[in-house]
């Protein structure tokens, strides 16, 4: 059985200091730089060195997952909210997306920058992985900003899911001209539709989530059109917050990750799943013959052991359901969080996590029956 790693990574110290230094305006951007690239060939020498086959730059040059990559089109400006004040008691963003014409690709993307220096790194040592936020991710924040009305933000709301494909059509057309062979699609969205609290709050405010349904499958398969074969498709489906959605494999209306599983073009996806939940894995009836999935079992925000015999028995109940040939494991999420400090995670501890991971199914304790 294969192992596989997500690949966003926490960042080493020296590199938060310097982020800290640039902000507080005690170092150069050219010189936060320098300290970036540093860190990205650390991490990259350390994938190699825990067996991975397949690498990223770990994310780490991203201040939002999400928005920094939206913010690289043309069409979208961030608008910086640094007066008057903000009433919370958690971290707040105050970086807006701003619309000043339709979306469209931007071959100044910086991503593809990032990229470029993540190929020449590698070497060819290793196939190399970009991840994205899902084109879901940025439709459904344009339909939070506007309350359901996109065309009360966006200059043409009837092209608004056209503009968006075509943006990741060509963005990732480029990224597979500089080398890229892996594409992740990183989705919360079709997560969090499993959650009936949020998908109530959406009927809530007038959106028919049947048909958005629609929009989000579309989105996602739109955005892999014309994709060339050697280039593997993934999307991670998460719950956001909660990383492990409802899953529930029961195929009534509401329930959109039967499709999901089933409708989407992509090659693989990495599901993380709460080991004791048996009820789970039946979601995997669901997907499509030929499809890999990742299982993500391993905590990626604690340093503290997995219960190995515990992955073991549900890697092998997964096995009743997908062809072990189909079947990976890995960690549920990235090992970045925002709040990994206080879960007492360290630079050092996410490679021990691989290691561990690796060690475990190259031991053969984890045997398909």
């Amino acid at each position: 059985m294969e192992f596989d790693v997500i690949g966003i990574y926490l960042p080493p110290s020296g590199l938060i200091a310097a982020r800290s230094g640039y902000e507080q305006g005690q170092i150069s951007a050219s010189r936060l730089k320098t300290i970036e690239n540093e860190a990205v060939n650390d991490i990259v020498e350390r994938q190699l060195e825990c067996g991975l086959t397949v690498v990223t730059s770990g994310g780490i040059r991203w201040k939002h997952w999400n928005e920094d990559f939206f913010f690289g089109f043309s069409g979208i400006s961030k608008e910086c909210l640094n007066s008057g004040h903000v009433y919370s008691s958690e971290t707040t963003f105050t970086d807006l997306m701003r619309f000043t014409g339709r979306i469209s690709f931007n071959p100044s993307h910086p991503y593809l920058d990032d990229f470029k220096f993540l190929i020449d790194t590698v070497a060819g040592r290793a196939k190399c992985r970009h991840i994205i936020p899902s084109p879901t991710e940025l439709y459904m924040q344009i339909l939070l900003m506007s309350d359901g009305h996109p065309e009360r933000i966006y200059p043409d709301a009837k092209k608004l899911v056209s503009d968006i494909t075509d943006s990741y059509r060509k963005t990732i057309m480029k990224l597979y001209e500089l080398g890229c062979r892996s594409i992740v699609f990183d989705d919360t969205v079709c997560g969090c539709l499993c959650e009936s609290n949020f998908a109530k709050r959406l009927l809530q405010g007038g959106i028919d989530t049947i048909s958005l349904q629609n929009i989000l499958i579309d989105l996602i398969n739109d955005s892999f059109a014309e994709t060339p074969s050697d280039i593997e498709k993934a999307v991670y489906l998460s719950g956001g917050d909660i990383i492990v959605p409802e899953w529930e494999y029961i195929k009534y209306p509401d329930n959109i990750m039967p499709r999901i599983l089933s409708e989407v073009n992509a090659d693989k996806f990495f599901m993380p799943f709460n080991v004791t939940d048996d009820y789970s894995i039946e979601i995997l009836n669901h997907v499509s013959p030929g499809k890999k999935i990742v299982l993500g079992l391993i905590d990626a925000h604690t340093p503290l052991a997995d219960d190995k015999e515990a992955i073991v028995q549900f890697v092998e109940k997964a096995g009743r359901y997908i062809n072990q040939a189909s079947l990976a494991v890995g960690p549920k999420t990235g090992f970045n969080m925002s709040n990994y400090v206080s879960r007492g995670l360290d630079y050092n501890d996410q490679w021990s996590k691989i290691e561990s991971l690796t060690a475990m199914i190259k031991n053969n304790n984890i045997i398909l029956k």
